[in-house]
C-alpha cells in the first residue's frame, strides 16, 4: 500500500511539472565564448573552405563551359596567313604573347609525317611562309635562331597561331602554337589545319635553309618538283646580318 500511494504521489508532480513546462523540454542557453569560442572559430573556418572549394569548382566547371561553347562557334575556321611585309602590325597585337604549343608526338598524320613533306603541303595550302631563309633575305627581319621555316596566321580574324618546323628537313612533325589566352581552341585548331593539309596530296615545289644548332651545319633544302633534297652549305652571306627587331620568340 505504501509503495502504491509513493508511486501516485510521484506521478502527481510529474504532471504538475508538465503542465508547467510543456511537453518539451526547453533548449539550454549558448555556451557563452561567441567569437572566442575554439569549437565556434574552427567550424567556422571549415565551412569557408568547404564554401571556397564548391566556389573553386563552379567556376572551373563555369569556364569549362564557356570555352566548349567558343570551340563549337568555331564550326568554320578561317586562315589568314601573315606575309612577310605585314609582320609589323602581327608583331604590335601579339608580340608581346604567351605561346602555348600544342601537344606534339601523337599518332595523328600531322605528327608522324615527315616535315619536308608537310612543308610541301603548308606551301600548296598557303603559299609562301611568312618567314624563312628566303624572306629574311628579301625583307631583311632577323628571323628566330634555328627555325627552317615559321607560318604566322591569324584565324578567323582573332586567333594567333604558329606553326614552325620542329628539327628542319631531318623532324616530323609540326609545332602548332597560339595565344596561352586561346589555348582551349588548340586542339580544333590542329585538327582543322591537319585536314587542310592532308587535301593538299600533291606538294609544290618550295626552298628554304636550316641552321641546325646540334649539328652545327647549313642546310639547303626544298623539293624541286620531283625529288625532296637537304643539301650541306656554307652559310649564306645574309646569315646574321639583320637585328633582333622581328623576334617573336625565343
Amino acid at each position: 500500500m505504501v509503495d502504491l500511494l509513493q508511486r501516485q504521489r510521484s506521478a502527481a508532480r510529474a504532471a504538475e511539472a508538465l503542465a508547467e513546462i510543456g511537453p518539451r523540454v526547453p533548449p539550454r542557453p549558448p555556451r557563452p565564448g561567441g567569437a572566442g569560442d575554439p569549437h565556434l572559430a574552427a567550424y567556422a573556418a571549415s565551412r569557408e573552405r568547404r564554401q571556397a572549394a564548391s566556389d573553386l569548382a563552379r567556376r572551373a566547371h563555369e569556364a569549362r563551359a564557356d570555352s566548349a561553347i567558343r570551340v563549337a562557334r568555331m564550326a568554320t575556321l578561317r586562315w589568314e596567313k601573315v606575309r612577310p611585309r605585314e609582320q609589323g602590325p602581327f608583331l604590335e597585337q601579339y608580340g608581346e604573347a604567351f605561346w602555348l604549343s600544342a601537344p606534339t608526338g601523337g599518332a595523328a598524320a600531322i605528327d608522324t609525317t615527315s616535315t619536308a613533306v608537310l612543308r610541301g603541303q603548308l606551301q600548296a595550302a598557303f603559299g609562301d611562309p611568312t618567314r624563312n631563309g628566303d624572306a629574311q633575305k628579301r625583307y631583311g627581319y632577323g628571323g628566330s635562331d634555328h627555325v627552317q621555316f615559321e607560318y604566322w596566321f591569324a584565324v578567323n580574324d582573332t586567333i594567333p597561331v604558329l606553326v614552325l618546323d620542329l628539327d628542319g628537313p631531318f623532324g616530323r612533325g609540326l609545332m602548332i602554337a597560339a595565344d596561352e589566352e586561346q589555348a582551349a581552341f588548340l586542339p580544333a585548331l590542329k585538327a582543322d589545319l591537319a585536314r587542310r593539309l592532308a587535301a593538299e596530296r600533291r606538294p609544290v615545289p618550295w626552298l628554304d635553309y636550316y641552321h641546325s644548332f646540334a649539328r652545327r651545319t647549313w642546310y639547303r633544302t626544298g623539293y624541286n618538283g620531283t625529288e625532296f633534297y637537304v643539301r650541306e652549305v656554307r652559310p649564306p652571306r645574309w646569315a646574321g646580318a639583320a637585328g633582333d627587331r622581328w623576334i617573336i620568340h625565343r
